[in-house]
């Protein structure tokens, strides 16, 4: 799912090469391909979401060393919301609830992070919809995609508008116990306490966050990552996209 710098620079070299055999034949030479958009295109063409039919709604996004990776995006809106998947799936795990997000006014973005770069790849995706127009990003992860959402967010500038960790571990692909000390934004963190350790990962990252707005939400329940989000977790996810300040400093409703 990834076009690195090598290869567009490769599709360079091709464009000059073309260029340069149509000379002095007496015909115009096509106008040369722009390099850059048809590594972007080639991205988003051998992405591989099986949720998708014929790719549907897949963008690529460019990070700082001109990396590009594959997302799902849906939805428009102010504010935007970055999903990231568990290590043991893809960015189709997160697509039922990117399109519930665009019903009600958001826009998604559901990154391949299977990547080593993955918090990299977040703080790519977190700038392209900035660039895009959103005022508002918020960042949601699930197991590994949540220590990736804490450790992306804390260095992002500006900082985003809120993190949400579902059976996040402290490290896992990333450093959540450093992230959590850097980072003052409301964070709501939220684990099962019958899913192995995870609540008690929770437990400590929201000991040491330094947040001024935080919630920490335990259920008795073995539920894990993305399956936790459901009845009044799946509320307080879609109250913190709305007002994260109050719903991280509101009491839990269990």
């Amino acid at each position: 799912m990834r076009a690195i710098t090598t290869a567009t620079r490769g599709l360079v070299a091709a464009v000059l090469l073309a260029v340069a055999a149509g000379c002095g034949q007496g015909t115009a030479s096509p106008p040369p391909l722009d390099p850059t958009a048809a590594a972007r295109q080639r991205v988003i063409d051998t992405a591989n979401f099986d949720c998708l039919d014929e790719h549907g709604p897949v963008v690529a996004i460019t990070d700082a060393a001109q990396e590009m990776t594959a997302a799902i995006q849906v939805g428009t809106g102010d504010t935007a919301v970055v999903l990231l998947h568990q290590v043991d799936g893809t960015a189709c795990q997160w697509y039922a609830f990117a399109l519930l997000l665009a019903q009600r006014g958001y826009r998604a973005m559901a990154p391949d992070i299977t990547s080593s770069d993955a918090v990299e790849v977040t703080q790519a995706g977190i700038a392209q919809l900035r660039k895009e127009g959103a005022k508002r990003v918020i960042v949601i992860g699930a197991s590994r995609g949540g220590t990736i959402a804490l450790a992306a967010a804390a260095g992002t500038t500006p900082p985003v508008d809120g993190v949400v960790t579902l059976s996040a571990p402290t490290v896992y692909g990333a450093d959540a116990l450093t992230a959590v000390t850097k980072l003052d934004v409301p964070t709501v963190l939220v684990a099962g306490d019958l899913d192995g350790n995870f609540a008690a990962h929770a437990k400590e990252l929201y000991g040491l966050s330094i947040a001024k707005h935080k919630k920490l939400i335990i259920r008795s329940t073995v539920s894990h990552g993305v399956t936790l989000l459901s009845g009044d977790i799946e509320d307080t996810v879609l109250a913190f996209l709305v007002d994260p300040v109050a719903t991280a400093d509101a009491p839990d409703p269990a």
